[in-house]
């Protein structure tokens, strides 16, 4: 229940609203999130905003909160299963009208896996649809890296969270001029719920941009399935200009496995080993990339961290040219040189490069989760994965 004095507070808030309203120094942002009722100012303009959702990448922005649905978020955010509930089963929590929303998997042992999408900003902006990242918004008041491990995708073991994504590095972009464009720069045509049960969930984004001046329209589709550590993600690119492109597409993360913030501890991993440096990978020999907290030896780090991993896997014949590892997103491994694994934004990625002709398309399939480490052999283990 909400007390007296908070009323009254937001009664001051909504006031303090209209003035710098009527002044033209504040934005009304009501998306039908009905999440609370946030008093936010911009850094550099010095703008004020009221809106009633608050997503990853606003924490410095905070004057006020007020959190108007407490009961109801703790109903839609996974803390620990009901009693009765311990059984593999899914929740899910989705905005069609802004397109994000999360998905929580719980486990039969107590344990989850929930995974937030398009509740962070990019370059500023908000992003909309199936883009992991982001975290709610009591995360983001904390403004905390304890608290935003439980962000992006994250792993409640029955006691606390720990990190395994982060909010995705992806865009698309022209293999001629190299612009790249990330999510928030695409036009947002639409989102959907397409199935919801206990047992399985797939939702649909659908955007549209342009590369070298051609329209592109992109369809993206997420599925879940209870009792997974992964879920399979569909990107299909259609050129619907009336002319030829090259385009470039990159997906990948610096994931902060383990705990939000640092790379301390993560290496790259494939199938059959620890990747400790730079390195690019053969896509033609190997299906999957991932990261784990186990510590760099070759730096000096010592085996005392999560043991938790991540991983990234293609499907189809959608293979992506290159595979590879490296300390910053920037910047290509280099194949004559081996540079350590050791900054704090050590990034795992991958990149397709093809052509479209007018009204070809293109479908990218990828299964995307955590994987267990297996301290035997000293390397994580890739749950099997199916594409549904």
């Amino acid at each position: 229940m909400i007390s007296r004095n908070k009323v009254l507070l937001f009664l001051c808030i909504i006031s303090f609203a209209l003035v710098i309203l009527v002044n033209r120094h504040a934005d009304f942002d009501f998306g039908g999130h009905f999440e609370g009722i946030y008093l936010l100012r911009e850094e550099t303009s010095g703008k004020y905003e009221i809106t009633d959702h608050l997503f990853v990448g606003r924490e410095k922005q905070i004057i006020y909160t007020l959190d108007l649905t407490n009961k109801y978020y703790k109903a839609a955010r996974m803390l620990l299963p009901k009693h009765g509930e311990n059984f593999n089963h899914l929740h899910c929590d989705w905005n069609p009208r802004y397109g994000n929303g999360m998905v929580s998997s719980y486990f039969a042992d107590g344990t989850a896996l929930v995974t937030y999408l398009g509740r962070y900003l990019d370059d500023g902006k908000e992003v909309h649809g199936l883009f992991v990242g982001g975290g709610l918004p009591e995360t983001v008041e904390s403004n905390a890296n304890y608290n935003m491990n439980n962000s992006g995708m994250t792993y409640f073991d029955g006691k606390r969270w720990y990190h395994i994504w982060c909010s995705v590095n992806e865009g698309v972009g022209s293999a001629v001029s190299g612009i790249n464009l990330t999510p928030s720069q695409w036009e947002f045509i639409g989102s959907g719920v397409e199935h919801k049960s206990p047992d399985k969930v797939t939702i649909s984004s659908s955007h549209r941009t342009y590369i070298d001046h051609i329209p592109v329209r992109i369809d993206r589709r997420v599925h879940f399935t209870a009792g997974q550590t992964y879920f399979n993600l569909e990107i299909r690119l259609t050129n619907i200009g009336t002319a030829p492109l090259i385009y470039n597409y990159l997906y990948g993360d610096e994931p902060w496995v383990g705990y939000y913030g640092t790379s301390l501890g993560d290496v790259g991993w494939v199938k059959d080993r620890i990747v400790s440096h730079e390195e690019l990978i053969d896509t033609s020999k190997h299906s999957f990339i991932g990261m784990v907290d186990i510590g760099n030896r070759v730096i000096g780090e010592q085996p005392v961290y999560t043991n938790l991993a991540n991983f990234i896997e293609w499907f189809g014949p959608e293979r992506p040219g290159i595979a590879y590892f490296t300390n910053d997103l920037n910047h290509m491994p280099e194949a004559a040189k081996k540079f350590p694994l050791e900054s704090n934004g050590r990034f795992a990625g991958i990149n397709w490069q093809r052509s479209l002709l007018p009204s070809e398309s293109a479908t990218i399939r990828l299964a995307i989760g955590m994987a267990r480490f297996d301290p035997g052999s000293g390397i994580p283990v890739k749950p099997p994965t199916l594409w549904e």
